[in-house]
């Protein structure tokens, strides 16, 4: 699994920090990973899903994204993950076309931003200075998971 950073905030905050967090590990990184979390009724669910999931692997390809639905919780929650946040907003607007408009963003908005090990303790810094610095000046929560490589930096808000 990677390792993870995770940022916390309003919205304009967690774009701070996401461009704040991607200029630090840019050296060390090949791709960043953006995701973003829906929530939806069980009635919408299945417009996602669609006949045989065509219409969820239809977005995906369309969109070059991965979209994971749980059903279990209450609301439904959907994880839309891409390369390119302009991917992820795409597949957004794609599964509110197909439910007209069911699915909606959680109260917390999210991206998940992945790095090597040498990203993640640069984005963190000596003595957590850098991700403190990071968290005052955007005012978005930012965690970091360096368990794993990759990496992964999670940046959230409202």
């Amino acid at each position: 699994k990677p390792c993870t950073v995770r940022i916390r905030g309003k919205r304009e905050c967690v774009d701070r920090a996401c461009k704040a967090v991607n200029e630090i590990i840019q050296p060390t990184q090949k791709e960043s990973c953006f995701e973003d979390v829906l929530e939806c009724d069980r009635a919408a669910v299945n417009l996602i899903i669609g006949h045989k999931g065509g219409t969820v692997m239809r977005i995906e390809r369309d969109t070059r994204t991965k979209i994971d639905v749980d059903q279990e919780s209450e609301p439904c929650t959907v994880r839309i993950t891409g390369e390119k946040k302009g991917h992820v907003d795409e597949a957004f607007g794609a599964l509110r076309k197909v439910t007209q408009g069911a699915v909606r963003r959680q109260g917390a908005v999210e991206e998940v931003v992945e790095c090597n090990l040498a990203g993640a303790h640069l984005v963190i810094g000596e003595g957590g200075d850098e991700k403190g610095r990071i968290i005052r000046e955007t005012g978005a929560m930012l965690s970091v998971n360096d368990s794993h490589d990759p990496c992964t930096v999670r940046i959230t808000g409202r």
